[in-house]
């Protein structure tokens, strides 16, 4: 495809090169061509001062939060009553190593390494209502 274009004169040519849109000449005012405004300044802020009395310490909202997965009772208190059994069977004498040794095999293959209070603290109340009944049964808990 060709195109061609002719002109009148040699004015009408340079006109056509200085301003290749056929828009008006320099002479007059250009579309888009405004200048972008200066930009704006961040604000002006103040350093806090400073407070010799640090916050109070962080407390929980009552009743846990929100989203944060909620305990069994059930569990809780099975977990709880095994636990004082564990402590006092240790208190009159129980070996503790055999205590933790039984223990982490009814923790399962995760609790291999785990210490008695990772035992009573985490392991206890992963497992089952049905598990947890059943060491509550052979410990008399």
């Amino acid at each position: 495809m060709k195109i061609i274009v002719e002109f009148d004169n040699e004015a009408e040519f340079k006109a056509r090169i200085k301003n290749p849109r056929g828009g008006k000449d320099d002479d007059g005012p250009q579309v888009g061509s405004a200048q972008a405004p200066a930009p704006l300044m961040p604000p002006q802020q103040q350093q806090p001062a400073f407070n010799p009395n640090p916050p109070a310490a962080f407390t929980p909202p009552q009743g846990g939060f929100p989203g944060a997965p909620v305990a069994d009772p059930v569990v809780a208190g099975l977990v709880q009553r095994i636990v004082a059994r564990i402590d006092g069977a240790i208190a009159n004498g129980q070996p503790a190593d055999a205590v933790l040794s039984w223990f982490r095999g009814q923790a399962g293959a995760e609790a291999v390494a785990a210490t008695m209070d990772q035992i009573k603290t985490v392991f206890l109340p992963k497992l089952t209502v049905p598990a947890l009944e059943n060491i509550a049964k052979l410990m008399n808990a």
